[in-house]
């Protein structure tokens, strides 16, 4: 159990754990984990929710706990805010660092070399499994998987091996996944594919435009991305590009601006972690030199060993095995998961540049065909308190006179990369009509 995390505001009112899980001994390799419990009286009345968001290398935890939904934020004084959009409203939250990343670690080098989604998917089923061993308490409660950008690889493939898990008829207490959440996800190569999107943005002109889509088209430029070099055509317009999106353009978040440590005070920071559902643009600033302290470290249990390195949220492992799991198409894994009633929430910001909006909403579509998936929610806006928070459509079978909604897609209006972050109010009320079964508010809820 965590005491107190330093710099943490009063009323704090339910407990916090973090530690790690062996998953290897004889490799000697560890995962690190923070687990919230649900701010509620009756923890058991909500739900277990496994946070895999980020990257294949980057610090899951932190990310999650810190820069998108977990309770806290930290500000530019080295305290932590209340985070009033924090997940942990709805659900308990478990947040691991996975792969090898972070406050992660194991004891045999080549772990830090090659690495893939198989291999990553096998890791966070072991701690799972052990995970709950000490954590028994949780094992009956309804369990979602949630992540954004890579964990649209992350969460699928580990909820397949849970199904496969459950099928054993050793296992007597089967895990009750109930469905998965991914936002702005990684689902397949194309998913890369920026240029129509910029282009709508009115970011790159129109002679650049119609040059890239005649020498080198979004196919032929992604390709030649994952095979790790791309050729004088593909080089020279990729350099366009860049130069006409500006070294300036935070990709990941279209309406960020940067940060200036001298122009946002501590209590402005403040203000903007509790009240204002908006990114704060030195937020990763404040994150890295509050998980660097020796007394935050030890207050998380983390960084046992004492390792004298600075603190990095990412580790950059063999390029050509990230390039090779990029490459994979997750669409099978999130068919077989639909056809077994696991229900799949997709948002996505419409401000992420990384992995657009408009590509996205074209592999729900593709989703939804292969299944033969009836529209049961026509798309239309659906409300944030008394705001338009984006647009979504359901998608679903019919059973008997029961309408049963699998697939849902919703687009975050104004939201980023990292929509937690960037709109937390709107995310916590995607989370909340998901876990609950309800339809996204259509209307304001005043009207």
């Amino acid at each position: 159990m965590i005491d107190s995390l330093p710099g943490q505001p009063s009323g704090v009112n339910f407990n916090q754990y973090s530690g790690y899980i062996v998953t290897d001994k004889s490799r000697g390799r560890a995962l690190f984990y923070y687990f919230a419990e649900a701010q509620t009286e009756d923890r058991f009345s909500k739900p277990l929710t496994l946070w895999l968001g980020g990257a294949h290398d980057c610090s899951i935890a932190v990310v999650g706990m810190f820069y998108e939904h977990g309770p806290f934020r930290p500000t530019k004084d080295g305290k932590l805010a209340k985070n009033q959009f924090s997940w942990n409203l709805e659900s308990n939250m478990l947040y691991v660092d996975s792969p090898i990343v972070a406050f992660s670690y194991s004891n045999t080098t080549s772990d830090y070399k090659i690495w893939s989604d198989t291999m990553t998917a096998r890791e966070n089923m072991k701690f799972l499994r052990k995970w709950f061993i000490q954590y028994s308490e949780y094992r009956n409660q309804d369990f979602y998987i949630a992540g954004d950008s890579y964990g649209g690889h992350l969460a699928p493939q580990l909820a397949a091996l849970i199904l496969k898990y459950n099928r054993k008829p050793e296992h007597i207490r089967p895990i009750k996944l109930k469905g998965i959440v991914l936002g702005n996800p990684l689902l397949e190569k194309m998913s890369l594919s920026n240029v129509e999107h910029l282009w709508y943005h009115g970011i790159i002109s129109t002679e650049l435009y119609h040059l890239q889509k005649k020498e080198c088209n979004a196919t032929r430029m992604v390709n030649e991305l994952l095979n790790g070099e791309l050729s004088e055509y593909c080089s020279d317009i990729d350099v366009m590009i860049s130069e006409e999106i500006g070294d300036d353009t935070d990709q990941e978040n279209l309406l960020s601006q940067s940060c200036e440590f001298s122009s946002i005070s501590s209590s402005q920071q403040r203000y903007l972690a509790t009240e204002r559902a908006q990114d704060d643009p030195c937020l990763r600033d404040w994150i890295d030199q509050y998980m660097n302290r020796p007394d935050v470290q030890k207050a998380l249990h983390a960084n046992t060993t004492d390792l004298q390195n600075p603190w990095k949220s990412t580790l950059h492992g063999n390029r050509n095995t990230m390039l090779h799991n990029l490459a994979i198409d997750i669409l099978p894994t999130l068919s077989k998961l639909l056809k077994k009633d696991i229900k799949v929430l997709i948002y996505s910001g419409d401000q992420d540049l990384r992995i657009p909006v408009t590509h996205t909403r074209i592999l729900v579509s593709v989703l939804a065909r292969r299944l033969k998936l009836t529209t049961l929610e026509m798309n239309g806006p659906w409300y944030d308190g008394k705001q338009i928070g984006g647009w979504s459509q359901t998608y679903g079978k019919l059973g008997g006179c029961k309408k049963v909604g699998n697939l849902t897609f919703a687009t975050v209006r104004g939201g980023a990369h990292f929509v937690p972050s960037s709109s937390p109010s709107e995310a916590l009320t995607l989370f909340k009509s998901f876990l609950k079964g309800t339809p996204l508010p259509k209307t304001d809820p005043n009207y």
